[in-house]
């Protein structure tokens, strides 16, 4: 596959080689870039006293198209004499931590953050670039110019998933959710609803986290929230509309120029507009399709070209793809055919991906969370589903939103509907999971029940 040689493509690849030989997670910033949304005094802090690492490479030219095969192996043999190097800088500047409560429980080394401190002055300490790597021709050009911004070192046990996964040493569930420490993760339609909660809590897990979103503003205001929150500056906010290719391609190229790479998306914007298919409109069905069905095509699409590019450089790295699905997604819902149709097309896509995709390790699977009473997709009382249902007929005999969430309440084994933690469960598994892809998997309390 060709690509333009220039410093945003050959992140991804600079971000996999580090990630490959040198044992430690990081961010490759392209130098003199901050997000948008970051600009004027949430960029990501770098320290003046950078060690200085160049290296020249004859065969790249700035603008060239070129195989993305040979552009790895060129930057594998430049940087690999500098490995130790860069890995010894990375570990003496390892990040200080994160906050030691989080909403999932203790996380276990984390030094907890003294409450006279700001947030804002430990934000600054959180992660520093320690590292300016520059890429040049052999007449001095300059091609790339990154700094490498340290996140945490890898466990061990990651590469044993991969080269013993029989060991009995490997990692037990009990510390599962250390599987997303100091990995990049992006979450679309993260500003409310189950998306914040996903945010959230892979923040507190020690993920650095890109919340995606068509509301700008509020991904900005809950991005602070979280630095103040977690005690890091690594969550960055985005802006994106999953249903526009040009506004989810513009988002990656964000994350690329900033971060390098990534290592998990989760793709859990969506939309839902129940209606009988005697009465509603073809322009409602297709919006709802092109939010969740093509909108999910376009954030695979372009997550999967930098994943790969990223895999050029750490072929034995797995990476991750989730789909926030729906248990609709796995059984018909009455007068919810479009929303429905829409998810069970996204578990066809992710078994298509799936299959596609295995080859640069690339996992992609579906979570089909159960009803999320508590998020403004049920609860808000102008558009929420309860008030929906209520209009359109769907509950039988139903008066009052009380009477719809009653009635749905009564339909779940567990009596009660899913929350955020219950998600980030199934997350933790199937990224710790390496033997699993082109999967749906139910967290419905036991409403649905797989055959």
């Amino acid at each position: 596959m060709n690509i333009t040689i220039n410093s945003e493509n050959l992140a991804a690849i600079v971000r996999g080689c580090i990630l490959s030989m040198c044992d430690y997670s990081c961010m490759v910033q392209s130098m003199g870039y901050a997000p948008e949304s970051d600009r004027t005094d949430q960029s990501v802090s770098r320290s003046s006293q950078l060690k200085e690492i160049s290296f020249t490479i004859n065969k790249l030219t700035a603008g060239a198209w070129m195989d993305d095969f040979e552009a790895a192996r060129l930057i594998k043999e430049a940087i690999e004499p500098f490995a130790s190097d860069i890995r010894e800088s990375l570990f003496q500047s390892a990040p200080q931590g994160r906050l030691q409560e989080s909403p999932l429980g203790t996380a276990r080394d984390a030094p907890q953050r003294t409450p006279e401190k700001a947030p804002e002055e430990v934000s600054k300490k959180a992660s520093k670039g320690v590292v300016s790597l520059s890429i040049v021709t052999s007449k001095g050009r300059s091609i790339a110019h990154y700094t490498l911004i340290p996140l945490a070192p890898i466990d061990p046990r990651i590469r044993q998933e991969v080269n013993q996964p029989g060991d009995p040493s490997l990692l037990p569930s009990s510390a599962r959710s250390e599987v997303v420490r100091g990995k990049i993760a992006l979450v679309t339609g993260g500003a409310q609803g189950f998306g914040a909660e996903i945010a959230r809590g892979l923040a507190f897990s020690g993920a650095a986290v890109w919340i995606a979103d068509i509301n700008l503003s509020g991904a900005i205001r809950f991005a602070e929230k979280l630095r103040a929150e977690t005690g890091t500056d690594a969550i960055f906010a985005v802006e994106i509309d999953v249903s526009k290719e040009e506004s989810v391609e513009r988002a990656f190229d964000t994350v690329a120029r900033t971060c390098g790479g990534l290592d998990l998306v989760v793709s859990n914007a969506g939309i839902l507009r129940a209606g009988s298919v005697l009465e509603q409109s073809a322009g409602e069905f297709r919006m709802v399709n092109d939010v969740n069905y093509i909108g999910f095509f376009n954030v695979a699409q372009h997550a999967s070209r930098l994943l790969r590019r990223q895999w050029l450089g750490a072929p034995e790295w797995y990476t991750d793809i989730i789909q926030i699905n729906s248990k609709s997604g796995l059984e018909g819902s009455n007068r919810n055919a479009a929303y429905a149709g829409s998810k069970f097309g996204g578990i066809g896509l992710v078994q298509s991906f799936a299959l596609e995709l295995v080859d640069y390790n690339i996992k992609v699977n579906a979570i089909c969370p159960g009803n999320f009473f508590g998020g403004p997709l049920w609860s808000d009382p102008l558009n929420g589903l309860f008030v929906q249902y209520l209009h359109s007929g769907k509950v039988p005999g139903a008066t009052t939103v009380e009477d719809v969430q009653g009635y749905y309440e009564s339909k779940i084994p567990m009596r009660r509907g899913c929350y955020g933690p219950d998600v980030l469960k199934a997350i933790y598994y199937l990224v710790e999971q390496v033997y699993e892809t082109g999967q749906a998997l139910p967290v419905t309390g036991g409403q649905v029940m797989l055959n």
